[in-house]
């Protein structure tokens, strides 16, 4: 049975000549194309949840009864079979690549592409590992194929949104998804506009929007709109800190006009970031029943 184009793609990788088939393969090189040689201990891959959960950051699996292996070179029944158990742990699931791969790719074969190239884990000689490396790169993507359709909602104003992919800032890209923005473009045709949004600020989602997602979709945005709050302003201009479930402090509910000249500073280096890019920036302000005459 010759090579698929998968298979092609792992000897490229190992550097066999692609072009040979299982036939002509040396022992050397079928044992280099069969065996990972998994070192379970560099496994990056981790399950997903939606529950926060602290404890499940760290844990130990495998360690049922029935979950042993014969050790490598054994003989069966003359050697103990041993504990098949490994440390891992539980990430949430906007953290996990897919939802980064989700977010970047540009139609079906590039998720597929984009899928199988996700590094798991390493081989004991340091070689790293690839979905695809493990032929479940077609499985994952039939997994995700509908995942890759935005949902369609709309805000108070009756304005249609598409909702996808929701990355981390901080660990990943921090924005939506590259389909919904060409969706939405097509749906608003050359005389309407589509607002995306790059979560987590100017510092991690604009920039990551264009150094990233700009880049993979080629789509050029024409203008930045910052939204900034009278309130937010005040905490970058020495306002108390705000906790979460805690009353606000009264410099936020009362008319404080030295903190919010204060915290224009922050906004106007948003402002500044934001050129850098090459586009002008618009500045939204999310008004507050609080906020006063002059403090807008």
């Amino acid at each position: 049975k010759p090579f698929n184009a998968i298979m092609k793609k792992r000897l490229a990788k190992l550097g066999i000549d692609t072009n040979k088939s299982p036939e002509d393969l040396t022992a050397e090189e079928r044992s280099k194309f069969a065996r990972l040689d998994f070192d379970k201990s560099t496994i990056t891959w981790q399950r997903v949840l939606d529950t926060c959960d602290r404890h499940l950051r760290g844990v130990t699996v495998g360690c049922g009864s029935k979950e042993t292996i014969q050790p490598r070179g054994t003989v069966k029944g003359e050697t103990p079979r041993e504990q098949h158990s490994r440390e891992t742990g539980f990430d949430i699931t906007v953290a996990s690549e897919i939802m980064a791969v989700l977010a970047l790719a540009k139609d079906l074969p590039d998720l597929r592409e984009k899928l199988g190239s996700m590094v798991v884990g390493y081989s004991k000689s340091g070689e790293p590992i690839t979905a695809d490396d493990l032929g479940c790169g077609g499985a994952l993507t039939v997994l995700m194929k509908d995942a890759l359709l935005p949902t369609m909602m709309q805000t108070v104003e009756r304005t249609p949104v598409l909702v996808h992919a929701g990355p981390f800032a901080n660990i990943a890209i921090g924005n939506s998804s590259i389909v919904a923005d060409r969706l939405a473009l097509k749906l608003a045709g050359e005389d309407g506009y589509v607002v995306t949004e790059a979560g987590f600020g100017a510092d991690i989602g604009m920039e990551k929007f264009f150094n990233i997602k700009c880049r993979e979709s080629g789509l050029k945005p024409k203008c930045a709109v910052i939204v900034a709050t009278v309130r937010a302003l005040k905490m970058h201009g020495g306002g108390p800190p705000v906790s979460a479930g805690k009353p606000l402090a009264k410099e936020y509910t009362e008319e404080n006009i030295p903190l919010v000249v204060k915290g224009c500073a922050n906004l106007c280096k948003h402002i500044e970031n934001a050129k850098k890019f090459g586009v002008q920036a618009v500045v939204a302000i999310n008004q507050f029943k609080s906020d006063t005459a002059a403090e807008m």
